[in-house]
């Protein structure tokens, strides 16, 4: 499925008033799209819509504030976590380029991170989520050749440990 039909697939639930459920898909895309602030926003909209204010404003917290209630979330938010960049960037873990944000976005960003340096001397670092699916994928590509290297080195050491009980058992009998 492509971003578009999850996204629709969303929008379904959300009508049909499964936000719970919306918004664990939403928070997965965010997880595999870290770049596409578009679902960030859905997510904080969904949140705002439920009354959630302070999750809505863990979500545009890379958005520019082109709206009242977005500025009001954003705020209730940073409060609620003491105003501690460490704290943010913790909460909201950012796995994405930063150079493919927005001017706003990267500049939060950078204020969050000196915030964090400065109170704690520490700015978290997240490496992108790997995909499950795509490990398994790159894993079935072997070639014949890595199958040709790979399985001969597994028998010589099956062939070894046969060959070392045969000889303790060996041993064994002449004792005894």
């Amino acid at each position: 499925m492509n971003l578009k039909e999850k996204l629709d697939k969303i929008d379904s639930e959300i009508k049909i008033g499964l936000k719970f459920k919306a918004a664990n898909r939403l928070r997965n895309l965010i997880q595999e799209n870290p770049n596409e602030i578009e679902l960030w926003n859905k997510l904080a909209e969904l949140y705002y819509e439920s009354g959630f204010l302070d999750s809505a404003g863990k979500y545009w917290i890379l958005t520019e504030p082109t709206d009242q209630r977005i500025k009001k979330c954003v705020d209730i938010y940073e409060k609620s976590v003491n105003y501690s960049g460490y704290q943010i960037l913790q909460e909201i873990v950012f796995r994405g380029d930063k150079s493919k944000l927005s001017e706003f976005a990267q500049n939060k960003l950078s204020e969050l991170e000196a915030d964090s340096k400065k109170k704690v001397d520490y700015i978290p670092k997240f490496r992108p989520k790997s995909n499950k699916q795509r490990q398994k994928k790159e894993s079935s590509k072997r070639t014949f050749r890595d199958k040709l290297t790979i399985y001969p080195i597994i028998g010589v050491f099956v062939f070894l440990a046969i060959c070392s009980i045969i000889g303790v058992i060996t041993v064994l009998k002449w004792f005894f």
